[in-house]
């Protein structure tokens, strides 16, 4: 038999609630403040908090059922808020591609979205420069949800309890 740290049912309530939270709070309050638009942390909270608490605990509260059942170290705790992170991405891409495939599909459909002064989608496929944003905001949120993991572990705080095995 052998004892290992646990955490409580409380710290991982706190543990997905915080970081929907903190992930809310980068992905639409960072770049708000950055475009001068403080406002918009607190417009968007409207839609933006709930669909945030849904994601993490559709999709992070079971890995971090089961993740938690051991203590984590710092390391694991980057290493699996980036592969959450993933996760979340890879559904996020693989929606709005479909979407810009159904709407390249429809004759009735015109568009070209740009920025920076270069096209990134046509008729709702990507562009080479429209797959290189994807590809740095990507990796970018990749690495937010490891900076999140580990604010997150560090705000739960050490286990709270001994499991038998």
């Amino acid at each position: 038999m052998s004892d290992w740290p646990v955490y409580s049912r409380k710290q991982w309530i706190k543990a997905v609630n915080l970081s929907a939270l903190l992930g809310y709070l980068a992905v639409v309050g960072v770049p708000s403040v950055l475009n001068a638009n403080p406002g918009g942390i607190i417009g968007g909270a409207i839609l933006g908090v709930p669909f945030a608490l849904l994601c993490c605990w559709v999709v992070g509260a079971p890995i971090l059922k089961r993740f938690m059942q051991k203590e984590i170290t710092w390391i694991s705790a980057a290493c699996w808020g980036a592969a959450i992170a993933t996760v979340l991405a890879t559904m996020s891409i693989a929606i709005g591609r479909y979407s810009g495939w159904r709407q390249s599909n429809n004759p009735n459909f015109n568009s070209r979205i740009g920025g920076d002064g270069y096209v990134r989608s046509i008729d709702g496929i990507l562009t080479p420069y429209g797959w290189q944003v994807l590809a740095q905001n990507t990796l970018l949120f990749i690495a937010t949800g490891a900076v999140i993991a580990i604010v997150v572990k560090w705000m739960v705080g050490k286990p709270a309890a001994f499991k038998n095995d």
